[in-house]
This record gives C-alpha cells, structure tokens and sequence, in this order.
C-alpha cells in the first residue's frame, strides 16, 4: 500500500513538471508566442480583414407645402415640372379617378416653388427626415383630424361613398433599395378614423424558438385603399409629388390635400413632396454556385451511360 501511494506521489509529480513545461515552451520558447497572447488577438480583431455591412436603411423627407386654395404654385407650376408618366398608366388612371395626382420632378424644384423653403415663419417650409430600415413601413400624416367625413371612392369603376368619424388622412411609405444607386417606393393612401383604441400587437422574434413579446398601440382603425397603391423608382436629385386634382369634391385627394377654415375664403390646398436616399450604393452581387464542367477527356454532349440490359440487346 505504501509502495502504491509513493508510485502515485511521483507520477502527480512528473504530471506537473510536464504542465510547467508545456506552458513555459508555450509562453517563454515558442517563437509564435506573440500570435496566441490575448492582447494581439484583439489586435488582430480589430484589424480590417474582413469588411463590415451596414444593414440597409433609407432616409426618407417629407415637406408639406400649404397653400391657398387652387394657389397657382401647388395647383399649376409643381404640376407642369413633374412627370406624372412616371408610374403606370393604370395606377395613374386609378389615382386620378380619385382625385390624386403623384408625379416625379427630376433636377432643381420650380423657382416658385424653392422659394417657400427659404421663406420667413410662417410660410417657410421645413422637411422631415425619417431614417428606416430597408423594406419598413412609414406613415405620413398628410391631413388634420376632422370630425366628419364623407368620401366616394372610385374602384374598378364603381363608385362607393363611406362615412367616416374623427378622419385623418395618411400615406404609407415603403423603402427599397433598387438598382445601383435608386430607391424603389411604395405609397398606399390610408384613412384614420374612428375613437382611439389600445391594442396589442406581436413584435418579430429574434429567433424561432424566443417567447412571443407584444407591444402596446394606441391608435384609430386604418382603412387602406391597397387598390390606389403606387409604386415608382427616383434616383439621386429627384423627388416624388403628391397632390389633388381639387375639383373632384368628396374625392380621396380632396379629403387628403385639402382643408376647409372657418370661413369658404380660408380653405387650404397641399402637395407633399417626399426625397429618398439610400446609406449603400452599388448593387451587392450574390455568391453564384459555379457549374460543373464537363470532363477533359469526354464529349461535351455525351448522352447518359445504357444500362446493362440496353447494351446486350
């Protein structure tokens, strides 16, 4: 027995001079050493070798520019600038049915027009910025509350008339990334209506197997005319126009672009104005699988091999 326990004492002995040894051929002999310390392997971390991509994102800015109504520079003078050809033909024959004009002003803003931004308070006009994540929805408030209303939609040739409560009317603004250097936008009219409500709606799960978080939302009931979507691309110095042909009465675009004082002399007409910029340019290539080639010694358009039995017939 004690013969065993002094066996054991050497061998925990020579285990531990082995470990020292080890370590000191590691730290003190190696000519690596320099690669595995803790320090240069936060250097080497932090060094460019591999780049970073941002997620992509979107800023978007909004200008609403108020006018009197049928005011020459939102009822004439944008109108004549913009191209309004540039979404599709039954998008547009939609929209105007409903009194909405949207067309895309390429270059510089009309003078009548820039003037306004520069203008002294109150007439001055100052844009909003929205910074959202590619593909996010942002809602843009284009009208006060009002606390009736009564509109008649135009929608595949039928016209319909709804009633509405505490309205206010919004356009929901959706980002992508297009091209090179574009962004593609996707504008869908809304109508806000009706008493304030607390409803709880589901947040996206980090991942598959997280608990399912809800937030709180405060907010009307939303009424979308998905049918009245556009959808359009501007590139670097353009900018998209939305406005009202004003003398459809009781038209979507009336209801959006326009408001009424307390007097009929004090009514007001709006266009909006939306810019569009993109946080990466160019076009990231996927990686493509390389097809296999042919064997070097073979045909190009050799047939499948015959089965045993083809080849004793």
């Amino acid at each position: 027995m004690g013969a065993r326990r002094g066996y054991s004492a050497v061998t925990r002995r020579a285990a531990l001079g082995g470990l020292a040894a080890g370590f000191a051929g590691a730290w003190g002999c190696n000519p690596h050493r320099d690669q595995i310390r803790p320090d240069n392997l936060l250097g080497r971390i932090g060094r460019p070798q591999g780049e970073v991509i941002e997620p992509k994102k979107c800023a978007l800015r909004l200008a609403i520019v108020g006018r009197p109504f049928r005011d020459p520079v939102v009822n004439e003078v944008v109108w004549r600038a913009a191209d309004e050809q540039a979404i599709s033909h039954e998008e547009r024959r939609a929209l105007q049915a409903n009194g909405i004009r949207l067309g895309r002003i390429s270059g510089d803003l009309p003078r009548e027009l820039e003037a306004l931004f520069s203008a002294p308070p109150p007439n001055k006009v100052e844009p909003v910025t929205f910074l959202v994540p590619e593909g996010t929805q942002e809602l843009f408030a284009l009208s006060d509350e009002v606390e009736q209303a009564s509109l008649l939609l135009n929608l595949d040739g039928r016209i319909t008339g709804k009633d509405y409560d505490n309205a206010r009317g919004h356009y929901r603004v959706t980002p992508e990334h297009h091209g090179a250097n574009a962004v593609a936008l996707r504008l869908t009219p809304e109508v806000h209506h009706g008493p304030i409500r607390r409803s709880y709606e589901p947040l996206q799960q980090a991942t598959p197997y997280a608990p399912q978080e809800f937030k709180i939302a405060d907010g009307q009931k939303q009424d979308a005319v998905r049918d009245l979507t556009a959808r359009l691309v501007i590139e670097p110095g353009q900018v998209v126009v939305l406005g009202c042909l004003p003398e459809q009465e009781r038209s979507l675009g009336a209801f959006l672009f326009t408001a009424s004082g307390e007097h009929p002399d004090q009514r007001t007409q709006r266009v909006a104005l939306v810019w569009a910029e993109r946080n990466q340019l160019g076009v990231i290539e996927e990686k493509k699988t390389p097809a296999k080639s042919a064997p070097a010694d073979g045909p190009a358009d050799a047939g499948p091999t015959p089965a045993d039995d083809e080849i004793a017939r």
